[in-house]
C-alpha cells in the first residue's frame, strides 16, 4: 500500500506532467481584412480585443487538456465570431457555392 504523502506527491508529479503537455494558441490562423469602411488602425485594435476573447474561449492559460487541434479550432471560431461582430471581412467556413451561368438575353426579333 502506497504511503499518504507518497500518494499525494506522485499525484502532483503526474499533474505537472499533463500540465508540461497542454499547448496555448499563440494567435488565429485564418485571414481577417478590414471591414468595408474599416482602417487597418481598427482592424489592429479589433485584434487587440478578439485575441484575448477567443483565448479565453479556447480554454484560457493553460486550456484544459484537449489536443492543439481542438484548442486552435475553438480560438479560430471565437476569433472570426468575435472580429465578424466588429464588422470586418472573416473566411466563411463550408463549401463555397458557385451560380450556373446565365443565358444571354434573347436577340430581337429582326426587323419585317
Amino acid at each position: 500500500m502506497i504511503a499518504p504523502d507518497k500518494f499525494r506527491l506522485s499525484s502532483l508529479v503526474g499533474l505537472i506532467g499533463l500540465s508540461a503537455c497542454t499547448w496555448v494558441p499563440t494567435g488565429p490562423t485564418v485571414p481577417v481584412l478590414p471591414g468595408t469602411g474599416k482602417s487597418l488602425d481598427q482592424l489592429r485594435a479589433d485584434d487587440a480585443v478578439c485575441q484575448p476573447y477567443a483565448l479565453t474561449q479556447a480554454g484560457g492559460t493553460p486550456p484544459a487538456q484537449t489536443s492543439a487541434y481542438d484548442t486552435q479550432r475553438r480560438y479560430d471560431l471565437s476569433y472570426i465570431q468575435c472580429m465578424y461582430a466588429k464588422g470586418h471581412r472573416v473566411p466563411v467556413l463550408g463549401p463555397m457555392t458557385v451560380r450556373p451561368a446565365q443565358a444571354p438575353p434573347p436577340s430581337p426579333d429582326p426587323p419585317r
